[in-house]
């Protein structure tokens, strides 16, 4: 079976995703009746993150921190182990981009593609699943790091495969 590996995805309505090489553009529509982008709290293990918004405004929590970024505000560096999240402004356009240090990292894109191929289908469990390969943790009250990997890893990493859940995406399309 061929997989479908578009270029740009739907996130929400009125927000889309385009995959570069190695980069990810987001763009929020802004209109009254669209929806908004919103990352949960979580943080990253093996990689980094460089937020850059091009246009309009991005509620950006890092920590207990929270910037409301623009296009002046030039890159916003989100270290790994730092819980943060995202969240688009109602009836505000915004387009921002998302890449990751190490600069070469699939498993981002993975991420993407395996997260929105579930439309909502799938449970904890299969949202687990994705975050096990796609080096997300959940930010729980206090921050229990050992508990956070705890839940992913077996949910995602052990209960999910023996149940038969499956990821749709395992490598990225290359050129």
């Amino acid at each position: 079976m061929s997989l479908d590996y578009p270029d740009t995805i739907t996130l929400a309505r009125g927000v889309t995703m385009t995959f570069q090489n190695q980069v990810r553009r987001v763009e929020v529509r802004g209109r009254v009746d669209d929806e908004l982008l919103y990352a949960p709290t979580h943080w990253h293990e093996n990689h980094d993150e460089i937020i850059h918004v091009l246009e309009g405004q991005l509620k950006v929590t890092l920590g207990s921190e929270v910037k409301i970024c623009t296009p002046t505000t030039g890159d916003v560096f989100i270290p790994r182990g730092i819980p943060h999240s995202l969240q688009s402004i109602k009836e505000i356009a915004c387009i921002f981009t998302e890449r990751t240090n190490p600069e070469v990292f699939d498993t981002k894109e993975l991420f993407f593609r395996n997260i929105f191929a579930l439309q909502g289908r799938g449970g904890l469990l299969s949202v687990m699943q994705v975050f096990y390969h796609g080096d997300i943790f959940p930010a729980f009250p206090m921050h229990p790091v050992w508990l956070e990997k705890a839940f992913v890893i077996v949910l995602g990493g052990y209960i999910a495969p023996c149940l038969g859940r499956n990821l749709k995406y395992t490598k990225c399309k290359k050129n």
